[in-house]
């Protein structure tokens, strides 16, 4: 069985090719995929507490952790608590958000990270519709509370893209989703976009990576469609457990006649 320590080290591993990029210079630590992706994690994986909704409990609770020179993270605590309910699903939250460790002289240094997480209950049922988590009929069988991150090979079943058409797949959604960037087009640039992420228990994704980019707007494209899909999670002894994925999301030209075009204003991740 892969434990999470060699799959986090592989993983640091696989991506150590972005860090030479800033490691002349001194960083903080940094969440896989940027702080705007971390955020759009927050919002979308967030379960607001029954009893705080009840109540209407809001606020901002501030998670620190410290950030080892592995990327593994630590003594995660919150300095001035919001409430019981809030606290204990921010700290859920934040605790399975990867790392790059922090640079200092070109050396990985252990440093400290604290992560905003604001709970508005008007902001929440918003974001629930629109995402139409309301109509996902999410996992309610027992969970891997362990964090443990398992790749494809280790489990009993893998994760599957969870669409209400029986019909629809994977390649299906890409191809009849997809809309081309302008830029690409005009460029002629085609290929493949490959993406690296992780199926939350939750069958959201998070830790989103850029392993292999495409110009023209093709990876912002690529990133768009695959924020679109919810999971069912991966499954090891009866369990949901996290599991690592790669998508390869390929934008062709030669058949032009089925693609939609973005405004290269539009070329961004949504």
């Amino acid at each position: 069985m892969v434990t999470c320590k060699s799959l986090l080290t592989t993983l640091l591993a696989s991506f150590l090719f972005y860090v030479p990029l800033y490691s002349q210079i001194d960083t903080s630590p940094k969440p896989y995929g940027g702080s705007q992706r971390m955020r759009e994690f927050i919002c979308n994986e967030m379960v607001y507490p029954e009893a705080a909704l009840e109540s209407k409990v809001e606020g901002t609770v501030a998670v620190f952790l410290t950030v080892l020179q592995d990327g593994k993270t630590t003594n995660y605590r919150i300095p001035e608590p919001v409430s019981p309910e809030l606290d204990l699903e921010a700290l859920r939250i934040c605790k399975l958000i990867m790392f790059y460790p922090a640079v200092k002289s070109s050396n990985y240094i252990i440093d400290d990270f604290s992560i905003p997480v604001k709970f508005n209950i008007k902001k929440y049922n918003r974001n629930c519709k629109k995402k139409g988590f309301d109509n996902y009929e999410k996992y309610e069988g027992p969970i891997d509370t362990s964090l443990q991150v398992y790749p494809t090979k280790a489990l009993d079943q893998s994760p599957v893209p969870a669409f209400e058409d029986a019909e629809m797949n994977f390649t299906k959604f890409i191809s009849e989703n997809m809309k081309y960037p302008e830029l690409a087009y005009s460029q002629n640039i085609a290929g493949d976009v490959e993406l690296s992420f992780i199926v939350e228990t939750s069958g959201r994704i998070s830790n989103l990576e850029v392993v292999d980019p495409l110009g023209g707007g093709c990876t912002e494209e690529a990133i768009h469609l695959l924020k679109q899909i919810l999971w069912k999670p991966g499954m090891q002894n009866g369990m949901a457990v996290r599991t690592l994925l790669t998508a390869h999301i390929s934008f062709s030209l030669s058949n032009n006649s089925n693609h939609q075009y973005l405004p290269n204003n539009n070329n961004t991740t949504m």
